[in-house]
């Protein structure tokens, strides 16, 4: 595994079960289902700020049909640091040093399919979040750009897995340049 990938990542990955994920997923609504907390305000201090007010219904739609646009995730960055199960694991930097590895192990496949799975069901989450609670406008941005992120950590996971299926074919590819190269050049000292 990478140098990214330390233990504790590991353990927060290796341990996905699908009933692990819809637990996680759970406690995450019941946290999510609480919402925000009641404060009285002062009459004279009934200004609204413009991320303090409750989103609208349009405002609701519009961020769930860009949530579901085709690249939605074009522009946004990877989390850098994501909580699986209570864990900080370094999801930006995972995903960039998987991405530069040529070739991932059948451990390493794994590991990838089981973070998909973890992210999706985090990023179903977000999204009942975000279509079923009284969110204030910041909140909803905030949960968009997680969702977000995670649908692009998710597109770049499961690119790695089904690109580096052929990894076979590209280094036998690779040795064959190499060998092509050495017969010729071999071929060339000979005749000169």
């Amino acid at each position: 595994m990478s140098s990214v990938m330390d233990e504790q990542s590991m353990k927060a990955i290796k341990g996905t079960t699908p009933g692990g994920v819809l637990k996680d997923v759970r406690t995450m609504k019941k946290a999510a289902g609480k919402g925000p907390a009641v404060v009285t305000v002062p009459p004279e201090q009934k200004r609204p700020i413009p991320g303090d007010q409750l989103i609208t219904p349009e405002e609701r739609q519009r961020l769930e049909l860009r949530l579901h646009r085709l690249l939605v995730w074009v522009g946004i960055m990877t989390p850098f640091e994501f909580d699986l199960e209570g864990r900080k694991v370094p999801l930006h930097e995972i995903v960039w040093d998987l991405l530069g590895k040529d070739c991932l192990t059948e451990e390493e496949k794994e590991y990838v399919r089981k973070l998909i799975r973890k992210l999706s069901a985090h990023e179903r989450a977000d999204e009942e979040i975000l279509h079923n609670s009284q969110l204030t406008r910041a909140e909803a941005k905030a949960i968009f750009r997680e969702a977000a992120g995670l649908l692009r950590a998710i597109m770049s996971l499961k690119s790695l897995v089904g690109e580096k299926e052929y990894c076979n074919v590209r280094s036998t590819a690779s040795r064959r340049r190499v060998e092509d190269a050495r017969y010729w050049l071999n071929f060339l000292k000979q005749i000169t």
